[in-house]
């Protein structure tokens, strides 16, 4: 407490005369005494909460601040709205028409949505702050104690409580008030840093979106704090006539929408204002003020999307269409016919997580991997490698590295390398330490120097594959090398085929616009990897072909400068088509068809 004291008062007196303030301080001779002063100045209820704060805080007037540990400061998410920004978003309030009885500000942190709202909504009579950390507490208590010694008083009563969001029990007043703000800018940390930092700030563990199998074990039960606390705050005040404004990233705004559904929350008039965080926040990430109307008998499940500075320009609405979550309502609606189950199944490529050891540079002939040394291993276990960055034209170029291959489906028992491939077997038992640290829980009690996302389907001839990362859309032909496939790492996606027409027409037919248009308004541009396996199995392959033409390929190969490395006729193009429209031809005949099976 004393440091925490000391420096908040360092930091903010600024304006006024540190000795000024310690003579009023000085003054009160009580606790009660202070306290009540206190409240008439600055609208805090108990602005010390017992004597010992009181008396360390007259003592403490005069002391320095202390620098602070800015690794403690991330384990809290820590990103502090700017006054300008926290302004901003009270004024778009304002010109919306509302106008709140009471504000509840759950992360308040050094108070910038507090004292804009002030400024913003004098006829507020209440506000009602939480934050858990104990140095914002004081920073905000003196910030407005100089303003009230600057002559601004306050008489908006004001709570601010130290505590846990995660746990906190809003009082009945609270929790059961009307014409309420609801407002902040909770932490932007995930789940897995604030683990990897061994944080306690963080929520009772629970699977919050309800994931099942493998999705619950990896990647996608990491979630953003912040959504934890906006799903926490709408169970508490979605019931509530009011509104509910708060600063996030877009991937988290669009996972609330996404989760309404399943909560049944009374929300209407949703929106997200994004906002340029790169500026304001330092921070390379896209994010948004979410708004969106409380306490309603009926529920929104769409949000449109505009900027905090043209808020009235709508640029598209994104949210749920019947039974699917889709990113672009309006392009959707004029494609949803294609909304279904692919007939081909897409393959994730190799993942390995060990690119220092089994990722190889080609260098004057010669292979090094990531530690510059020469690799030479048996030429049946190398394969070209394309990554993501390579995936950017209509047909791939040769790629860049080359791979180690150790095994030609999951699980395969690896110890037979010694005998079948034994220069390999060195080269990977005097790099095993590198293998050893791999900490995804998926190579565990699997053999030796295994690998993931192998199978038949990985030693096709002919591939289509695109870039799970880029946002725009390319699918490139990818065609052997030598004779030899080539592999995809793990940021891609790919169909494989025994014949270069199959794939040839397949990328004519996934880069034609009415699919990207699809693709494109069922994707969401602010995910790591705005593509995945979920979002290209949904499109239906015989619907979409049903409007496609040799001539219409043709043009999308003049389009690219593209010309095929056969003769390509009407015959050739119509049994392909007939090979997904002929009524009776079911999903596995299919599958076997095209090769991209197991």
């Amino acid at each position: 407490m004393t440091f925490r004291i000391a420096e908040a008062v360092s930091e903010h007196i600024v304006e006024l005369s540190q000795t000024h303030l310690a003579e009023k301080i000085a003054s009160y001779k009580t606790l009660g005494h202070a306290n009540d002063a206190l409240n008439n100045l600055t609208g805090i209820r108990h602005f010390f909460d017992n004597l010992q704060e009181f008396q360390e805080f007259r003592r403490l007037i005069m002391l320095p601040a202390q620098a602070f540990d800015s690794q403690k400061k991330r384990e809290w998410g820590d990103f502090q709205t700017p006054p300008e920004l926290a302004t901003r978003v009270c004024q778009y309030l304002v010109e919306t028409g509302v106008s709140p009885a009471t504000i509840v500000e759950p992360t308040y942190g050094m108070g910038n949505f507090i004292l804009a709202a002030l400024r913003s909504f004098p006829a507020v009579e209440l506000i009602y702050g939480v934050e858990v950390q104990e140095r914002y507490k004081w920073q905000l208590k003196i910030a407005l104690l100089i303003k009230a010694l600057m002559g601004r008083c306050i008489s908006t009563e004001i709570e601010l409580h130290q505590d846990n969001i995660f746990t906190h029990i809003f009082p009945g007043k609270v929790a059961k008030a009307q014409s309420i703000l609801v407002i902040g800018n909770p932490p932007w940390v995930t789940s897995a840093e604030l683990g990897a930092l061994e944080s306690d700030n963080l929520p009772e563990k629970q699977n919050i979106r309800t994931l099942s199998g493998m999705d619950a074990l990896t990647g996608k039960s990491n979630f953003d704090i912040s959504e934890y606390i906006l799903l926490r705050l709408l169970d508490s005040f979605s019931q509530c006539r009011g509104t509910l404004a708060m600063l996030c990233k877009t991937s988290t705004a669009k996972n609330i929408v996404e989760i309404l559904p399943k909560k049944q929350f009374k929300v209407l008039n949703i929106r997200t204002l994004e906002i340029n965080a790169s500026r304001d926040f330092g921070v390379a990430v896209e994010a948004c003020l979410l708004v969106m109307e409380l306490g309603h008998p009926a529920s929104e499940r769409t949000c449109k999307v505009a900027t905090l500075e043209d808020p009235k320009h709508i640029s598209r609405v994104f949210g749920w269409v019947g039974d699917k979550f889709v990113s672009n309502v309006k392009n959707y609606e004029l494609n949803s016919d294609l909304d279904s189950e692919s007939e081909l199944v897409w393959r994730q490529g190799l993942k390995h997580d060990c690119a220092r050891i089994m990722e190889l540079s080609v260098v004057k002939g010669t292979l090094r991997n990531g530690n510059d040394e020469i690799v030479n291993v048996e030429k049946k276990h190398l394969y070209w490698l394309a990554k993501s960055s390579d995936l950017r034209s209509f047909e791939m170029n040769i790629p860049r590295k080359m791979v180690v291959v150790t095994q030609n489906h999951l699980n395969e028992d690896t110890s037979n390398l010694e005998i079948s491939a034994p220069k390999l077997w060195k080269y990977l038992v005097r790099n095993s330490q590198h293998f050893e640290k791999r900490k995804s829980s998926i190579y565990r009690n699997k053999p030796r120097f295994s690998i993931f996302g192998v199978g038949e389907y990985s030693f096709k001839k002919y591939k289509v594959a695109v870039s799970g990362l880029y946002k725009e859309l390319i699918f490139s032909l990818v065609c052997p090398v030598n004779t030899r496939p080539v592999m995809l790492d793990d940021t891609c996606y790919f169909l494989g085929f025994d014949s270069y027409l199959e794939a040839l027409f397949t990328a004519s037919l996934f880069n034609s616009a009415r699919v990207k248009q699809f693709l494109y308004s069922i994707a969401f541009m602010d995910a790591k990897r705005p593509y995945t396996k979920a979002i290209l199995m949904r499109l239906n392959v015989a619907h979409a072909i049903q409007r496609l033409s040799l001539q219409s390929l043709v043009e999308i190969w003049d389009s690219v400068d593209y010309q095929p490395q056969v003769s390509v006729t009407e015959a050739d193009f119509e049994n392909y088509r007939r090979s997904f429209l002929n009524t009776g031809v079911g999903q596995e005949s299919l599958q076997l068809t095209f090769s991209a099976t197991d």
